[in-house]
C-alpha cells in the first residue's frame, strides 16, 4: 500500500485438498514492515527479523513461525486459535495484542502482553509440557533450557518502545541496549574491557547513529568510537 504495509486478501475459498504455500518475509537490519494476514491479523515486524505464514489459513488452527521480534494484534476467531512459535516456545492466543522478542541472540525469549490474554507453552521433555497463562501487563520469559518464569509488573512501554520509533530502556545494561542499536543501525559492536554499565532512557530511532552514541557517552561513563559500520566501545 502507499503506506507501505503487505497485505493479503483471500478472493475465494480453497478446496479442502488444495496445498497451502508458505510465505516468508525478512526484513533487515534497520528495517520493519507492517503485515495484514489473511486473516485479518495486523503484525509489526521488527529489524532482522523473519514471519513464516500460510498464504490462507485453513483447518483448525492458525499458525505462524517467527524469528526475531514482532507485535501482534490478533483478529478474533475461536474456532481457530492463533499460534505462533518463536524459539522454543510456543504462544496460543484467541484475539489479543502482544509481543514477542526471539532475537537468537538474546538470552530469553520473551512475551509481553498488553491487552487479552495468551497461554505460553515449551517442551521439558519427551511429551511433557510447562506452560504459563499471561494476563495484560505480564511477560514470559523463556531461557534457552525451556525454563520459564513470570514478571507480573512488565515494562509495557518498554517492550513496544521500538514499534514506535523509539529506543527505550530502564536499568538495560550496556550490552542489551547495544544488541538493539546494533540491529537497527547495521553496526558491528566491538568491545574493549569491562563495560558492565546499565542505563536508564530513550532515544529516537530516526536519529543518526553518530548523534545516537553522542547522547550514550554524555553519561561519561562509556566512550564510543565510530569507524564507518564498526563501533569500538570503551569505558
Amino acid at each position: 500500500t502507499t503506506d507501505g504495509q503487505l497485505l493479503y486478501k483471500v478472493s475465494s475459498t480453497l478446496p479442502k485438498s488444495a496445498t497451502i504455500a508458505y510465505n516468508t518475509i525478512s526484513t533487515s537490519k534497520g528495517n520493519q514492515y507492517q503485515i495484514l494476514l489473511p486473516d485479518g491479523t495486523k503484525v509489526w515486524l521488527n529489524a532482522a527479523s523473519s514471519l513464516k505464514y500460510p498464504e490462507v489459513f485453513t483447518g483448525n488452527e492458525r499458525k505462524v513461525i517467527l524469528s526475531g521480534e514482532a507485535y501482534f494484534e490478533v483478529a478474533k476467531n475461536k474456532a481457530m486459535p492463533f499460534k505462533i512459535t518463536a524459539g522454543s516456545s510456543e504462544v496460543e492466543v484467541l484475539g489479543t495484542h502482544f509481543n514477542i522478542n526471539s532475537y537468537s541472540d538474546e538470552p530469553f525469549v520473551k512475551t509481553t502482553l498488553l491487552e487479552g490474554s495468551v497461554k505460553v507453552t515449551v517442551p521439558v521433555s519427551g511429551k511433557n509440557q510447562s506452560f504459563e497463562f499471561l494476563h495484560p501487563g505480564q511477560q514470559t520469559a523463556v531461557n534457552k533450557e525451556g525454563k520459564i518464569s513470570v514478571l507480573n509488573n512488565a515494562d509495557l512501554e518498554e517492550a513496544v518502545a521500538w514499534k514506535n520509533g523509539r529506543f527505550q530502556f530502564k536499568s538495560a545494561d550496556l550490552k542489551t541496549i547495544l544488541r538493539q542499536i546494533s540491529r537497527w543501525y547495521d553496526a558491528d559492536i566491538v568491545y574493549k574491557g569491562n563495560v558492565d554499565i546499565h542505563f536508564t532512557g530513550r532515544l529516537p530511532r530516526n536519529d543518526d547513529v553518530n548523534k545516537v552514541f553522542e547522547k550514550l557517552a554524555l553519561t561519561g561513563e562509556v566512550h564510543f568510537q565510530v569507524e564507518g559500520k564498526k563501533i569500538i566501545v570503551s569505558r
